[in-house]
């Protein structure tokens, strides 16, 4: 069975980022997936302290803090695959969203050699523009921090304009990359 990690990083437990990544979901869970949820809006999550323990040759994929997200570097090194979803605030990803992105530098070794390659991902990116392309820069950023570790990508959904009911093509789109994790 494979094993799915989504990170929520919209404080909005119901809200457009949550919309689609529950049609991510549904396609993972689909096919078999088991998915593990971390909410970065969850209490009990520190930032990352810039110690530098976990850039060191014989480091494992491994913070020193003992906090919420201790557990989330176990599932990442036994995960297959992995949804990140954020929505765009003040012309970026939001608080929750590079919090998770630097307490995700154990996945790196020194001279940020990936530790743990191979994963497939998915991005999930809201917002309120309705220009999709409005916020590229931003898109290309977040799949070169995950390229970077040697994660593969599957799929970049983009709800511009979001708001309302979730659009077919977006949620059908959501769906299909839901079930491209676990294929």
């Amino acid at each position: 069975m494979s094993k799915v990690i989504v990170f929520t990083c919209s404080p909005h437990k119901t809200g457009t980022t949550a919309t689609v990544l529950a049609e991510v979901v549904n396609g993972a869970k689909a096919k078999g997936a088991e998915i593990i949820e971390y909410n970065m809006n969850a209490a009990g999550i520190n930032g990352c302290q810039a110690c530098n323990s976990c850039s060191a040759e014989d480091a494992e994929c491994q913070c020193v803090q003992n906090d919420t997200l201790k557990p989330m570097y176990k599932d990442l090194r036994e995960a297959d695959a992995l949804v990140f979803g954020s929505p765009i605030y003040m012309g970026n990803l939001n608080a929750q969203a590079w919090l998770l992105l630097n307490r995700l530098r154990p996945t790196s070794g020194p001279n940020f050699t990936p530790r743990i390659p191979g994963k497939r991902f998915v991005t999930v990116i809201t917002h309120a523009n309705a220009d999709a392309n409005s916020y590229k820069p931003v898109e290309d950023t977040l799949k070169a921090q995950f390229e970077r570790r040697g994660w593969v990508p599957v799929g970049n959904l983009i709800w511009a304009g979001a708001g309302g009911e979730l659009p077919e093509d977006l949620k059908s789109q959501a769906f299909d990359a839901g079930q491209r994790l676990v294929d």
